[in-house]
């Protein structure tokens, strides 16, 4: 293998990876080339699987190529082709298995699982993993997920996110040049044949959508990176918007010219009072080590028929009994959403300068916002209940920005 990222999966120790490689990147030959060493490392009778969109898919990708490889090794081996699978020596099988007949895994202690395009599964991946779990559990068994990307929105975008940043998972990612076998000239004719987010796709491996999005500039690849630990030297935001499903509250702090979102709270037909109390019994030990600063929704500030309080009220109470120290950074009306949006995607990617923006894989939710919500005009709509965590966000990025450019109008002290 000449390509660094695809012998960095190769080797990769983790029980579960993640590849999203660009056409003709090398992601078939890495994942195939994982299962010859998975059944290298294999005790006698272990059952490894490839798995492909269909059977047939499988076969055209994988079949003739494991019989090379097992002439060029000098192995052993019998196909049993009506039976899907190759027979090893010390009765090893290699199988070569669509997904629409992932069933087939059921009942079997699987030593290691391939699953290769899985964008172009036309089972749920959820379902295909619930097969497909158990059966690696005897054996502790390890597992690959590879595709080239077809679409935000997709099954296979939504595993990948799902996953990131897991205990145990790891996240490859490399485009077409990356094969030094490519020409890079072919490159360039390709440029030629197909429009811009086509490429991207294909070639650079990113995740696309044909649908007027809110936050144009946000590039997976870009924004989501593992954060560090909080810094107890440092502020740390606590951002809110208010709303019963689900609640929000986004943790962030501002350092190196970028925001980085560490953590989100996320709670189904719940509360302001026990999102605030999730943080305070999280962080109580630090309470005296933290200097926190509360931005977000100025709607928070409304009295609500039921209770006569506000929403900030609540959250004050709460800080305040766990003793935590806190400034009050929210303005008196919201911006625009325009503006507020605007501002937002010229963090993610300035005219000029580094991105400024970053998100912990963790923040599921933010994620999903971000890399999904749509326009309805020039709003975001709220289609799919999104939209809540990129508000908070976006709330904490405006006042850090008015606070860089000029001081804020109308705005609460406490």
């Amino acid at each position: 293998m000449r390509n660094e990222k695809q012998y960095t999966f190769y080797q990769s120790p983790s029980r579960y990876n993640c590849v999203l490689a660009g056409r003709r990147g090398g992601k078939t030959i890495g994942m195939a080339e994982r299962r010859l060493k998975r059944v290298a490392a294999s005790p006698p009778g272990a059952e490894i699987v490839y798995i492909g969109p269909t059977l047939q898919h499988a076969k055209d990708l994988v079949w003739d190529y494991f019989q090379n490889r097992f002439v060029e090794l000098n192995w052993q081996f019998k196909p049993k082709i009506a039976e899907k699978y190759f027979r090893l020596p010390q009765n090893r099988k290699l199988f070569v298995i669509g997904a629409e007949k992932i069933d087939r895994v059921r009942g079997h202690k699987l030593w290691d699982v391939g699953f290769d395009e899985i964008a172009y599964f036309t089972k749920p991946l959820k379902d295909i993993w619930k097969a497909v779990r158990p059966a690696l559990s005897d054996l502790k068994g390890t597992a690959d997920f590879g595709t080239t990307p077809d679409g935000k929105h997709s099954d296979a975008y939504d595993f990948f996110h799902e996953n990131l940043g897991k205990p145990g998972w790891q996240y490859h990612h490399w485009i077409t040049l990356d094969n030094p076998w490519i020409d890079p000239l072919e490159i360039e004719e390709a440029k030629r044949d197909l429009d811009e987010r086509s490429f991207r796709q294909e070639y650079m491996a990113t995740w696309e959508t044909y649908d007027a999005l809110a936050y144009y500039n946000w590039d997976d690849n870009i924004h989501i990176k593992q954060q560090s630990p909080i810094n107890y030297d440092l502020n740390l935001h606590l951002c809110f918007d208010f709303n019963v499903n689900p609640t929000t509250l986004l943790l962030s702090q501002y350092y190196g010219e970028r925001m980085h979102y560490k953590r989100e709270y996320s709670f189904n037909d719940s509360s302001t009072e026990r999102t605030i109390h999730a943080f305070c019994e999280d962080y109580k030990n630090d309470a005296e080590k933290l200097s926190l600063k509360i931005r977000g929704d100025a709607t928070g500030n409304n009295r609500t028929s039921k209770t006569g309080r506000t929403d900030y009220q609540y959250v004050f109470d709460c800080l305040n009994e766990y003793g935590f120290k806190y400034k009050y950074e929210v303005m008196g009306a919201n911006p625009p959403i325009i503006d507020r949006v605007k501002i937002f995607n010229g963090w993610l990617k300035p005219l000029k300068g580094a991105p400024r923006v970053e998100v912990d894989p963790s923040c599921k939710d933010l994620i999903r916002d971000l890399s999904g919500q749509k326009l309805d005009g020039r709003i975001p709509s709220d289609d799919g209940n999104l939209g809540h965590k990129a508000d908070a966000a976006g709330y904490d990025i405006y006042w850090q920005w008015a606070c860089e450019s000029r001081k804020p109008s109308g705005v609460i002290q406490l």
